[in-house]
């Protein structure tokens, strides 16, 4: 330990880099570092990573079983939730197991959806603890559609990939808070009439290409948009909701449309996006011929 330290004290940090240079040189077994208080601190798991010095405590299901993810800390729950789908990206026989698991879960599979631009399967729920984990697959459609969430989230890409673009919205779409009427309007065919001349005030702010290993954090508030080549597969882990509603824009057509959840969305709707085992069992066999299970 440095003269410095002995005078000023350690901090669990300190003794972890230390231990880590430890494990590095060979002078000490990687399990020492699971033996230290902030070993699963979301800094300690990056210094690992960047050192590629393995995490050997639980497994990464284990891991999410005893995570809480508080996101009103959005740069903190970034970081906690980025390790996390890197992890998850990096050990298939995990990842294989959620995807396999939720045939068995009907509370699972009943959260699955499809849609126009992509198909998803929710593989582990535990909202209560700031954590919902799920598999986005791409369909064959790609639409330039800006669109922001009703809640944050943490993506990493696992195969395909896409141009991404972050817009500035010049105004808040939301600064009259719940807006009841706009229940009414919840597709492309049915666009929001009130919102002529919206997309104007939407510029490109940021473009860049997401490859397979990409990760990124996104608050709730941003909008964007992803193009994605066919086949693309990426691990989204989002936090609890935190407005009423999410915008989804055309830009050729110069319209918006809404999403709710699927608690205010009416039934013909959920019917419409609901997966369906047959649908799952298709789509688990296919990311087994991609090779992402």
């Amino acid at each position: 330990m440095s003269p410095t330290r002995d005078v000023v004290g350690a901090s669990d940090l300190d003794i972890f880099a230390d231990t880590l240079a430890d494990v590095a040189a060979g002078r000490c077994p990687a399990d020492e570092l699971d033996r230290l208080p902030v070993a699963g601190s979301p800094l300690a798991l990056r210094i690992r990573r960047d050192y590629e010095v393995p995490y050997q405590g639980e497994t990464v299901i284990d891991y999410l079983d005893q995570l809480t993810v508080d996101w009103s800390d959005f740069e903190r729950a970034g970081e906690i939730t980025r390790d996390v789908v890197h992890r998850l990206a990096d050990d298939k026989e995990s990842l294989r197991k959620l995807v396999y698991d939720v045939e068995h879960k009907p509370e699972l599979l009943a959260m699955c959806e499809r849609h126009q631009l992509l198909d998803y399967i929710v593989l582990y729920d535990a909202l209560d603890r700031g954590i919902r984990l799920r598999l986005h697959i791409s369909t064959e459609d790609h639409f330039d559609r800006p669109h922001d969430h009703r809640f944050s989230f943490s993506s990493r890409i696992v195969a395909g990939s896409y141009t991404h673009t972050w817009y500035h919205m010049d105004g808040d779409l939301y600064g009259d808070g719940p807006d009841p009427e706009a229940r009414q309007y919840l597709s492309r065919h049915n666009p929001d009439p009130r919102a002529e001349g919206l997309l104007d005030r939407l510029t490109p702010h940021i473009v860049r290409r997401e490859e397979p290993g990409s990760c990124y954090t996104l608050h709730h508030s941003a909008i964007h948009t992803t193009f994605t080549t066919p086949d693309t597969v990426s691990l989204f882990l989002r936090g609890p909701v935190e407005k009423d509603r999410s915008v989804i824009m055309d830009k050729a057509e110069g319209t918006l449309w809404w999403r709710f959840g699927r608690q205010d969305e009416p039934e013909e709707r959920r019917q419409q996006k609901a997966m369906g085992l047959d649908a799952y069992r298709q789509i688990r066999e296919r990311l087994e011929k991609l090779g992402v299970i």
